[in-house]
């Protein structure tokens, strides 16, 4: 029996108060905060997509072929997970994070011999609901770790970036830049602004003012942001994905039960982009159509021609 079936949601507390910034080390200016990944030698594929099993299943058979979360997190080291709960729904409205695989993510992190797992989101509701209504502040407590809202002005540090063709400045979640592992865990759904929401578009919620991303070129902005601190490791949660009316919803959803693990964040959003239809044509989207995986390919971000991708399927249990 899956999470959904076995778990009512109900309203909790109201959560404490803001993040204060004195909870997170001190930072010095610096003009960008791009950094190599994690030194790790490589697993037999470049993108892994698990099938058929439970979400914890699904994570570890997806892990698997990559190496290992030893591959990506060591003893010690400090990891960031920048979940999507942006908003207040249930998981089965599919808006929000599965919190079983979350669960499981963190958990796993720990068995690898993280110090601290901190998982954030800049929501756009209230963050009090958006944590407690999608079931994930529980879950990430209950596992080990720290939950965190981006909504306090005080946890972000403004940095240039360079790369950047539109957006050459904005604040950032200062916990993401400095961390030394930093995982991103979105969840496919259909939007309303970019034709899709997928891995990259993630990097929105490490932002304070998302607002202006939409004004100046929400496509162009989406691939520039995430030239500022690439992720090291991506995990897609599209066990259940959101097909009309995103990314909030309510609308239709389907159950793909599928996970992906990635390095290649370009490529994921390649990937998933085949999950939803085009509106028009009626077939599966091509990357090229979703501009901001073009705008990402082109700045040099990861592969979109998943022709040259390692990839490779297998089944969780």
């Amino acid at each position: 029996m899956d999470w959904f079936s076995r778990t009512k949601l109900t309203r909790r507390d109201i959560l404490k108060g803001a993040v204060a910034a004195a909870a997170l080390p001190k930072m010095f200016f610096l003009s960008s905060y791009s950094r190599p990944s994690v030194a790790y030698a490589a697993g037999d594929a470049d993108l892994v997509i698990a099938q058929q099993g439970t979400p914890t299943q699904l994570l570890q058979a997806a892990m698997a072929p990559l190496g290992g979360m030893g591959r990506f997190v060591k003893k010690g080291q400090r990891v960031v997970i920048k979940a999507n709960i942006a908003w207040a729904r249930t998981p089965e409205q599919a808006a929000t994070n599965n919190p079983e695989l979350l669960s499981a993510l963190i958990k796993m992190c720990y068995q690898a011999g993280a110090k601290r797992v901190a998982v954030w989101d800049h929501t756009c509701d209230n963050y009090q609901f958006c944590f407690s209504r999608s079931g994930l502040k529980k879950v990430t407590q209950d596992a080990g770790g720290d939950i965190y809202s981006g909504h306090g002005r005080n946890v972000y540090k403004k940095v240039e970036i360079p790369r950047g063709k539109k957006l050459k400045e904005a604040e950032f979640i200062q916990d993401v830049l400095e961390t030394d592992v930093y995982i991103t865990f979105p969840l496919p759904k259909q939007h309303f602004a970019t034709e899709l929401t997928l891995g990259l578009k993630n990097a929105m919620g490490t932002t304070w003012d998302m607002e202006l991303l939409h004004k100046i070129d929400l496509h162009q902005c989406i691939a520039d942001i995430n030239t500022v601190r690439k992720p090291d490791l991506v995990v897609v949660d599209a066990i259940r994905i959101l097909t009309t009316n995103g990314p909030k919803g309510p609308g239709k959803t389907e159950d793909i039960g599928e996970v992906c693990a990635t390095t290649d964040m370009v490529a994921v959003d390649a990937y998933c982009a085949s999950y939803f239809r085009h509106p028009k044509t009626g077939k599966p989207f091509r990357p090229a159509e979703i501009r901001f995986i073009k705008n990402a390919y082109d700045l040099g971000l990861g592969e979109m021609n998943l022709s040259k991708v390692r990839m490779k399927k297998v089944k969780a249990a």
